[in-house]
């Protein structure tokens, strides 16, 4: 029952942080032409989402994840090698996160920042999701 409740809580958690990271970058980024004003209005409110959704769900996320990780270590993680890789994957993604916030913090206090990088994060949340999901469910290595 355990398994169960961290595997619904981790999809929960990667769909809110992966999904709205990305949906944030993306959205940001399509206002390249936009004036300042708006941009910055803009990137003030993305980051509000990003504290109240995002951020959560990566926490949600990172601890379900690690509690089935914990309690299921001998029995089903020790010898997958895509668990390995899935943690990397996680690890990276939380970086691209953590880039992610800082960029709209900058461009809501007014700084101007460049839609390329907000694709580029946006792009490595994306990549993150479909590498975990198919390291789940092709159990690379096993």
């Amino acid at each position: 029952m355990l398994l169960l409740i961290g595997k619904i809580v981790h999809v929960i958690g990667n769909v809110l942080w992966l999904g709205g990271g990305a949906a944030c970058a993306f959205a940001f980024a399509g206002l390249a032409g936009a004036d300042a004003a708006s941009r910055k209005t803009f990137a003030s409110a993305l980051r509000k989402i990003i504290l109240t959704i995002v951020t959560p769900g990566m926490l949600l996320s990172l601890g379900a994840g690690l509690v089935m990780l914990l309690s299921y270590w001998s029995d089903l993680y020790a010898k997958a090698p895509w668990m390995h890789a899935k943690l990397t994957v996680g690890l990276i993604a939380a970086g691209f996160s953590g880039v992610l916030s800082g960029r709209l913090r900058r461009a809501a206090a007014g700084t101007e920042v460049s839609a390329g990088s907000l694709r580029l994060a946006g792009g490595v949340l994306v990549l993150s999701a479909i590498a975990g999901v198919t390291f789940v469910m092709t159990r690379l290595g096993q």
